[in-house]
């Protein structure tokens, strides 16, 4: 098993050193043929938008139903417009 872990120190080694003393992108992932079957699914596996559950629409509902009916006596006020210069 260590056999395996050096292994993979190595190629993080490798990956930083691109990232830090390079500036490039951390090819880590494509350096690891672990990963050679989804490689080309990476970015799609990967998308942040994946990750978010269902907290687009409980936040659509907290507004909808908690803020929403906070804001209504102030509607007249909310299309104010503000020009701010600095």
């Amino acid at each position: 098993m260590w056999v395996q872990e050096c292994h993979e120190m190595i190629h993080v080694q490798e990956a930083a050193a691109v990232v830090k003393q390079e500036g490039g992108d951390s090819d880590l992932l494509a350096r690891d043929p672990y990963f050679a079957p989804i490689l080309g699914q990476l970015d799609a596996l990967l998308d942040p938008k994946t990750f978010t559950g269902r907290a687009p629409q409980q936040v659509a509902k907290f507004l909808a139903e908690e803020v929403r009916p906070l804001l209504e006596p102030y509607e007249a006020n909310l299309d104010v417009k503000v020009e701010l210069v600095v």
